[in-house]
């Protein structure tokens, strides 16, 4: 039998395999998003969704030629701050847009989460998975996310995770 000590570290070859080489934090950023949360992620629900409702989506600022640019020729402070956001983007749309287009808007892919533990059958099925005396997670922590939760804090992707980690637990019979 080989000693684990002697076993390749699979996540860190896939890690390193996975992650570009660039020295700028926001190209290899750019770069790791694009290879992963948009090919796997946004682009796989967009394709889903709209041929379940018969539509052909197209995405052209995915364009090959809109990528090279963007990979190639943008400099990275025209790309993001600590502050602000798709500056060339904005820039160029301020100037073909009308001024009254809200240009900060932004809507993504995500539910209500937050909205939905405020109360009905959602924070009932948290409440009844994270408080049951059979959960994996330390109570006095899920209890202080909750309160938190209730008090404004915006705890509801962490408390999803929880939930869905719980009742994958429980399915699987995984005891720690």
């Amino acid at each position: 039998m080989q000693k684990r000590a002697n076993w390749p570290l699979v996540a860190e070859s896939v890690r390193k395999a996975r992650t570009p080489s660039q020295t700028n934090l926001l190209q290899r950023a750019t770069r790791m998003d694009f290879a992963n949360f948009m090919a796997e992620g946004v682009l796989v629900k967009v394709d889903r969704a709209s041929m379940l409702s018969s539509l052909e989506v197209r995405s052209p600022l995915l364009d090959h030629r809109m990528i090279e640019l963007a990979f190639g020729k943008v400099p990275s402070r025209l790309k993001a701050t600590p502050t602000e956001k798709k500056i060339l983007l904005k820039r160029l749309c301020s100037s073909l847009l009308p001024p009254e287009f809200d240009l900060q808007r932004k809507q993504g892919f995500s539910i209500p989460m937050n909205v939905w533990l405020k109360g009905g059958p959602f924070r009932t099925l948290f409440d009844d998975v994270l408080r049951d005396p059979q959960c994996s997670f330390d109570a006095q922590t899920v209890n202080k996310l909750m309160r938190d939760q209730d008090k404004g804090h915006f705890n509801g992707e962490r408390l999803f995770g929880l939930v869905m980690f719980e009742l994958w637990r429980r399915e699987y019979g995984i005891s720690f």
